[in-house]
């Protein structure tokens, strides 16, 4: 059953950060929602197109921003970057997080220099060169002294949910739409993906059992997490009709025993392509202490998949869904 789907790209192995760093903001999230701010920030002149009219968003974090130019965006996440490239508003990104691998373009421009460096780890500087008119992020975005450094210095700064389901999709794609003024493309996008979505999880309920699954982030054979709730990889996981073995063990990235793994007993096992890869490929798994006791490492049922496919939850999320399930099951596939 091993199977890697490589045409996706990979991402940098800093993401291993980024994905730590967005647990740990997940479980560090205050209960009740914070109380808006009343506080507008002053929207920098543009010298390539005239200021746009979209009015006021209350972001995730409380923040009250008064939108009125979108002609210089700076994306602070892989997967908003792909949501503002099928909006069809890419040639208004000046510059990316280094996690960022997709659409193409996107990577060409963080190659070419334009990125932001990591955004768990954000630098005022980094940003500010850009001369952005406006700044797009999630919860995960740290620290929160650079965001407020950047509204201090008149840059407008949205802080999105940062979404761990499949539901959560639809909403952050009309956020961004509704955001950039483009509120029609976003219902279009949204219903197209969350279709696709819907068409996967009909098709996962027709399978014959139920699977356990596991997913692993690997780098190298002394680092091994299991992700379990508050990641987007549990929605994928319980999306193809499966049990996320992770979701039962805890929050967040739990560092894993082989005691664990195998009293876990998954069917499958996803990991990321990057990790297969380091680890020298599909064979060197069963290396890993554990893997080999439990059913999945006994036919072999590995899954590799690049991160930013599988879990990032943007306009990709159908496909990926839909790929995954046939991986499950074969013999849903067409």
């Amino acid at each position: 059953m091993s199977c890697s789907h490589s045409a996706h790209g990979r991402l940098t192995a800093l993401v291993i950060g980024a994905v730590l760093g967005v647990a740990a903001c997940t479980s560090a999230a205050p209960a009740s929602t914070p109380t808006p701010s009343t506080t507008s920030v002053a929207v920098p002149e543009s010298t390539t197109s005239a200021p746009l009219d979209q009015g006021v968003f209350v972001g995730a974090d409380g923040v009250e921003t008064t939108v009125g130019n979108t002609s210089r965006i700076v994306s602070l996440t892989g997967d908003i970057t792909e949501i503002i490239y099928e909006l069809g508003l890419g040639d208004s990104i000046v510059a990316v997080d280094i996690t960022t691998t997709y659409p193409p373009e996107a990577n060409d421009l963080k190659r070419s220099g334009n990125n932001v460096g990591f955004g768990q780890a954000l630098a005022p500087e980094s940003v500010l060169r850009y001369e952005p008119t406006l700044v797009i992020g999630d919860e995960s975005i740290q620290p929160t002294e650079t965001l407020e450094q950047l509204r201090s210095a008149g840059v407008p700064v949205i802080i999105l949910k940062y979404q761990t389901t499949l539901r959560g999709v639809e909403e952050k794609i009309q956020d961004i739409a509704r955001i950039l003024g483009v509120v029609d493309a976003g219902e279009e996008l949204s219903r197209r993906v969350m279709a696709e979505v819907a068409t996967a999880e009909g098709r996962a309920a027709q399978a014959k059992e139920q699977l356990r699954v596991a997913y692993l982030y690997t780098r190298g054979p002394s680092v091994i997490l299991l992700f379990g709730t508050g990641i987007p990889t549990q929605a994928m996981i319980e999306g193809a009709g499966a049990i996320d073995v992770g979701a039962a063990a805890g929050e967040g990235a739990i560092p894993l025993t082989p005691e664990a793994l195998v009293a876990a007993a998954p069917d499958v096992i996803v990991f990321p392509e990057s990790g297969v890869d380091g680890l020298g490929g599909f064979d060197a798994l069963l290396e890993i202490p554990g893997i080999a006791e439990t059913p999945a490492g006994q036919n072999q049922a590995f899954l590799a998949y690049d991160e930013a496919y599988f879990f990032n939850l943007g306009p990709r999320v159908g496909a990926a869904l839909n790929d995954f399930v046939d991986d499950l099951y074969p013999e849903l596939a067409d």
